[in-house]
């Protein structure tokens, strides 16, 4: 009796042990939108927000992206020769899911609009932090600069999965004060 006893404590504290574990992929990013490149049907349309993760589905396994901030600074490169009547910094973080092979995204997988439909151009300013090639299960952050030619506190970044492609994956808008 000691013996059977003894058999369904060890189970018990196994099933408690398993079912407090990490949670899985699907429960963590639950709340993430996520675009299917792979799908014909996606709304590319469809327009995201600052600061929600973003699930990017390809051949290859899935990725996150999600665009933090959106922070203006006073430094100017006296040596560019870009207009820039503000400067703004874009803070991104990516996570490599389970790609097959490295992560690797940079400023060549966006395209800026201001509130005009102005393309915006990247701004040599040195408080950037470049992006990082990143193995499966890994996360880093990386925030590009970009010249911003008029008052309104609006950009919406076009997201491209494949920078070969005409049509972006997604867009989306950052609004801050």
């Amino acid at each position: 009796m000691k013996y059977f006893k003894s058999i369904i404590l060890v189970l018990i504290c196994c099933c408690i042990v398993c079912g407090c574990g990490k949670k899985s992929v699907n429960d963590k990013y639950a709340d993430a939108d996520k675009i299917d490149v792979n799908n014909q049907d996606t709304d590319t349309d469809k327009k995201f927000s600052m600061g929600k993760d973003l699930i990017i589905k390809n051949d290859n396994g899935e990725y996150r992206i999600k665009f933090t901030s959106v922070k203006e600074t006073d430094e100017r490169n006296e040596f560019s020769d870009k207009r820039a009547d503000r400067v703004v910094i874009i803070e991104y973080e990516y996570e490599n899911i389970s790609l097959n092979d490295d992560l690797y995204v940079s400023n060549l997988n966006f395209k800026l609009y201001d509130k005009d439909n102005n393309a915006m151009e990247t701004y040599p300013a040195g408080d950037t932090k470049y992006p990082s090639n990143i193995s499966t299960g890994r996360k880093t952050v990386a925030s590009e600069a970009y010249a911003l030619n008029n008052e309104n506190n609006y950009i919406e970044i076009e997201y491209y999965d494949n920078i070969f492609n005409s049509k972006p994956n997604g867009t989306i808008v950052l609004e801050w004060k």
